[in-house]
């Protein structure tokens, strides 16, 4: 970095616990530019406006002996002399009182690079309203090269680093709200709510036959504990949707996911035997055999619930219909025809 680049930089020094005195270059930070040269415009723009308003004074003696051009003249030129300077003075005083306030938002910016803005506002006695114009300003004039708010802008953040370390927990605050919302919800639905205490405890029997199938080697005992868990988990979506359809899932829940764990809970005791026998291999097989049966029996299940549901559909397409044909709003094709 070259030595011009690396004054312009903004630099701090903090003491360390064995009281060592350490500087450094804050990161993403430029010290404001020009300082001395906004100052020049609030002594320039203060001489330009005393002079115009004093030559504007003196236009009132002119009144007695002076013509009206003569008086237009002089209040147009040193009006035009007042304008700038009041303009060119207040310019130079809102760039000097913003880098004045940049150095103690810095204070505060010097460890933690985030803050709130209220938390700026109190450092500097300004309204929030006035911190973000000055934030705003700052970033585009890069003395933040990487300074943000959020959308809100209530929240400050020095680098990029730490604006996606402010999104991610915002992204998380977000979500935990929402559950919150979502749990509030289903504890006021009784219904909702006994989908979910079914939905639980089926994912914990479904959570029990993943560790099974993890622990058992044979392949095709695995395949068939995929398929039913495939079968399960769509099952409570549609319950999900439907929750009319609960009492189907509380047979899932009470009879055949119980004894689903128990038989494959078998197979993985037999499987883990160290005498092979051939009564073991048989009742192994009488497992997998039982597990295709288990499988008809969840799919005949899903297939029934779902069948259900586009019944119901049906059944609302057909009222639709009958409705807008009453209202005139659609015509029988066939009467058409006929007519």
């Amino acid at each position: 970095m070259s030595k011009k680049k690396k004054q312009d930089l903004y630099e701090y020094q903090y003491t360390t616990p064995s009281k060592k005195v350490v500087k450094e270059m804050l990161p993403a930070v430029r010290k404001p530019s020009k300082l001395g040269d906004y100052q020049g415009k609030i002594t320039w723009g203060g001489i330009l406006g005393a002079v115009g308003a004093w030559k504007l004074l003196g236009t009132l003696d002119m009144l007695s002996y002076a013509g009206t051009f003569g008086i237009l003249k002089n209040i147009i030129i040193y009006g035009v002399f007042l304008g700038i300077g009041i303009y060119q003075f207040i310019k130079g005083k809102n760039y000097v009182n913003r880098a004045n306030r940049y150095s103690r938002y810095m204070k505060l910016l010097e460890h933690k690079q985030y803050a709130a803005v209220e938390e700026l506002a109190g450092a500097v006695a300004k309204s929030t309203k006035t911190v973000v114009k000055d934030l705003e300003f700052m970033i585009e004039q890069k003395w933040f090269l990487e300074g943000r708010m959020d959308e809100k802008k209530s929240q400050f953040m020095l680098t990029d680093k730490v604006y996606e370390q402010y999104k991610l927990a915002e992204q998380g605050r977000v979500m935990r709200e929402q559950e919150e919302l979502e749990k509030q919800k289903v504890e006021q639905d009784p219904v909702q709510k006994e989908i979910m205490q079914l939905v639980t405890e089926g994912n914990r029997y479904v959570k029990e036959i993943r560790k099974l199938n993890d622990e058992i080697l044979g392949e095709d005992i695995s395949n068939q504990l995929d398929k039913i868990e495939e079968i399960i988990a769509s099952i409570f979506e549609i319950i999900k949707r439907k929750p009319e359809k609960r009492t189907e899932l509380r047979k899932l829940m009470q009879y055949y996911l119980p004894m689903t764990v128990k038989v494959v809970t078998s197979y993985r005791d037999f499987e883990n035997e160290k005498v092979p026998s051939r009564q073991l291999e048989d009742s192994k097989k009488e497992i997998r055999d039982t597990l295709d049966k288990v499988i008809m029996a969840f799919e005949s299940l899903r297939e029934k619930i779902f069948q259900e549901e586009v019944l119901d559909v049906s059944t609302d397409l057909d009222v639709l219909e009958a409705m807008m044909s009453q209202e005139g709003l659609i015509r029988d094709e066939i009467t058409d025809f006929s007519g």
